[in-house]
């Protein structure tokens, strides 16, 4: 009984000992677990922690993969246009028409930019990098007189192959970020739980047929 009491004594001093706690300057927790404190950043020469800046870059990287979608989708649009006998200038103001927000913006670009007689390839230029794709779809069209729709398609594949990509480099970047404060968590709970126990059981065992 005596054992069990001096076991119980030692688990609690040990379980306070390696209970994580935080100081006054320590950062708060956020929705995602834990935000770095001003003077470890400062520290880090004013970077942020891994974890803490894949948690700021996520919703960057997502509204990235989400645009490139949305370049993509307008694009098959526009293959579809082109297939169905449209001239690119009309192809490009139809699909631009049913269109939201940067896609409905940078198509008008170029759609003004071509009707004011620029060249395909300078036209696009206009409508930014994530139409670099279709830049060069359709001045390898006007070079090598090919069917644009054909790879205006192939160039919005491109973009799909490459989001999905980016997506599980996001995923295993999650994964990778995530394993350490998992691990800090477990690790005292089982060493609490399973070798504590059994460290002092043996010990005590020894001490009580020593006696």
């Amino acid at each position: 009984m005596r054992s069990m009491t001096v076991l119980t004594c030692l688990l609690l001093a040990l379980a306070t000992v390696l209970w994580p706690s935080r100081s006054p300057g320590s950062g708060a927790p956020g929705r995602l677990g834990w935000t770095p404190p001003r003077g470890q950043v400062e520290r880090a020469g004013g970077r942020a922690p891994p974890l803490a800046a894949f948690r700021t870059r996520w919703p960057v990287r997502q509204r990235d993969l989400a645009a490139t979608e949305d370049v993509a989708d307008a694009l098959v649009l526009i293959s579809l246009a082109l297939r169905a006998g449209l001239p690119l200038v009309e192809a490009l103001q139809h699909v631009q028409s049913g269109a939201v927000g940067r896609v409905r913006v940078e198509l008008g670009a170029v759609v003004a930019a071509l009707r004011w007689g620029c060249s395909a390839h300078e036209a696009w230029s206009y409508a930014g990098a994530r139409w670099r794709a279709a830049a060069l779809a359709t001045h390898l069209a006007e070079q090598t007189g090919a069917a644009p729709s054909a790879l205006i398609e192939r160039a919005a594949g491109r973009l799909r192959e490459e989001r999905e990509r980016e997506r599980e480099r996001a995923a295993a970047r999650a994964g990778v970020l995530l394993v350490l404060p998992l691990g800090l968590g477990f690790l005292p709970a089982f060493a609490c739980t399973a070798v504590v126990p059994v460290v002092l059981s043996l010990a005590t065992g020894v001490l009580e047929s020593g006696a």
